[in-house]
This record gives structure tokens, sequence and C-alpha cells, in this order.
């Protein structure tokens, strides 16, 4: 199910999926398009750890959304996806607002190959990400 209030946000783009997770998350989507998407997640007080920089598991998560995303662009919209992997690599500090890149490195039929970086606000890549999905086609009868 979608939050259909949270489908466009206020650059005007439109998520191709957008669970309430995003919403919850107050992730922005910036970029959409060409088996490539960019995300912004604003710095929250609760996405820290005990140092005050955004946990790892948040920064998990905005890369496979934004990865997940990222494919979506280059698929018809009307087919699922499940991550089968998620292989993060932890750089350096998440620190302030993150920005996220995902681009499509190779699709198939039904898997695709998927590259993310996740930067903080001081430019630095805080993580990168590779990721296999599942592309999930509709039977027909």
């Amino acid at each position: 199910m979608t939050d259909k209030a949270a489908t466009r946000d206020a650059s005007g783009l439109k998520w191709q999926t957008c669970p309430p997770f995003y919403t919850h998350l107050g992730l922005i989507l910036k970029e959409f398009g060409d088996g490539r998407c960019v995300t912004s997640l604003p710095y929250a007080r609760h996405f820290g750890n005990s140092r005050g920089e955004v946990h790892g598991g948040i920064a998990a998560s905005v890369l496979d959304i934004t990865m997940s995303q990222a494919l979506r662009s280059d698929i018809d919209g009307t087919v699922g996806i499940a991550t089968i992997s998620l292989n993060v690599s932890y750089l350096a500090p998440a620190l302030g607002v993150l920005t996220c890149e995902g681009k499509v490195v190779r699709r198939g039929r039904s898997v695709a190959f998927v590259e993310g970086v996740l930067k903080g606000d001081n430019g630095e890549s805080a993580a990168r990400a590779v990721g296999t999905f599942r592309i999930l086609r509709k039977h027909t009868a």
C-alpha cells in the first residue's frame, strides 16, 4: 500500500512506489530516470547513533531504497522488485543531510545489479553499496 500524499515531493518528481516507510524517514526524491535515482535525507536526531552520526541501518535503508528506485526508473512500473542481496561498505561517518545516488549497472529479465553511493553534507562518501534485485513480473494466464 502506498501513501498517496507522498507520491510527489516538493520537486514535483513522482516516486514509482512510495511505501509509508519513505514518508516516515522524510526521504526526498531529487532525480529519477534512465536507470538512475538521487534521494536526500534531512538529518533527524533520532537517526543518530551514540556518537551523533547517522546510524548505519538508516544509511543501508536509504541505499536500498535509492538503488531500488533507480531500477524502477529503468523498467515497466507494473512489476515488483525485491532485494536479493545488499552489500554495504561504510567508509566514513555519515553526517548531516545525506544524499544518495543509485545507478543500474546491468539488468536482465529477472535480475538486476545496481550500485549506490551515500554522501554526507560535506560531500564525502560515507558508504558505498552493491545490490542484486529480483524483478518480479506479473504472471499472465
